[in-house]
Parts: C-alpha cells; structure tokens; sequence
C-alpha cells in the first residue's frame, strides 16, 4: 500500500485482516492478541460484504443471511473480543 497519512495504522490492518484467531489465518499466522483490533473488524465486515453482494457464480445472499452465517461460524474465529 502506498504510504498515507492517518492516525491508523492502514497497512498492518489491511494485511492482517484474513488472519485468524487461532492461528490459521495468512498471511503471519497471527494469533489472538496479535491481531489488532481494527484487522478483526475489517474481516467481519469483509465476510459480510461478500455474502451480502452478488458475485458471477452465485445470488448475493443477503444481509440477514450473511449476518445469521457470521453469528454461527464466524464467532470464534475473528471476532473473541472485539
């Protein structure tokens, strides 16, 4: 990413967003207090985003069933503590 100004720190939370709590996520391997914050929140709403949205090989979901599918499964993986 190219650098920006923001009290954020946008690089490390765009690049830790598909990591999992448990340690399976890529691309580090993070675990549970590795991850920050606002990655754990980014990867919720980037689940919900592309289940919610149409994509080429399938109807988009909608949101009630992408937020029942996140409230089943997804709990533990990204969202412990936020």
């Amino acid at each position: 990413m190219k650098p920006l100004r923001s009290p954020w720190p946008l690089a490390e939370i765009v690049r830790q967003h598909h990591e999992r709590l448990d340690g399976s996520g890529y691309p580090d391997g993070l675990s549970d207090g590795q991850v920050c914050v606002e990655a754990r929140v980014l990867a919720v709403a980037d689940v919900v985003e592309a289940m919610s949205s149409h994509r080429p090989y399938r109807a988009a979901l909608g949101l009630d069933a992408a937020l029942d599918e996140i409230s089943k499964t997804q709990a533990g993986r990204t969202t412990r503590r936020l």
